[in-house]
């Protein structure tokens, strides 16, 4: 088997991990707040980002040359809480409290970089003017991070999405 063939196999057993976490969180605790949707239809681009892209050392989440996620779309919560979890950055307990009273898994995320969320979010549209924003921070500190952020179809309709890709273009 070659290199190529063994990433695309870790790529996708992590996706079907992350698939199965969705379901059993959703189904365990609720699926009706869960928008497993959203969720199950960015796995695959998550798991690539988490397993063979992504800098990040899980020993040092708040290293300042890791790189960046931010999921714009932030009712798809649970991907990214399942990838969380799946590179142990989530206790088994912590990634099935989602939603419950007393919980840091809400329907959207809150920043929360100990465990790995970079950045609260929820309103469409906002993800990529923050991704923009990081990433120009980034070039001007002169540190050698990536900034991904993940949108949804939804928010290309917005205005700001588009006024942050002009931006992002402009300042590479």
């Amino acid at each position: 088997m070659s290199k190529n063939e063994e990433k695309i196999n870790r790529i996708l057993n992590f996706s079907k991990k992350i698939r199965k976490n969705i379901l059993d969180v959703a189904f365990k605790g609720g699926a009706e707040r869960s928008h497993i949707g959203g969720a199950l239809s960015s796995a695959d681009i998550v798991s690539c980002l988490y397993k063979e892209i992504m800098t990040f050392n899980k020993s040092n989440p708040l290293d300042i040359n890791r790189d960046r996620f931010i999921l714009s779309k932030g009712h798809a919560c649970l991907v990214l809480y399942s990838a969380l979890y799946e590179i142990g950055m989530l206790s088994k307990e912590e990634f099935f409290s989602f939603e419950k009273e007393g919980s840091i898994l809400l329907g959207h995320p809150v920043i929360n970089k100990d465990v790995g969320i970079e950045f609260s979010n929820g309103s469409l549209g906002m993800g990529l003017s923050l991704g923009v924003g990081v990433a120009l921070s980034g070039k001007i500190r002169k540190k050698n991070f990536i900034t991904y952020v993940l949108i949804g179809d939804g928010e290309c309709n917005e205005g700001s999405i588009w006024e942050a890709a002009m931006s992002g273009y402009k300042y590479k």
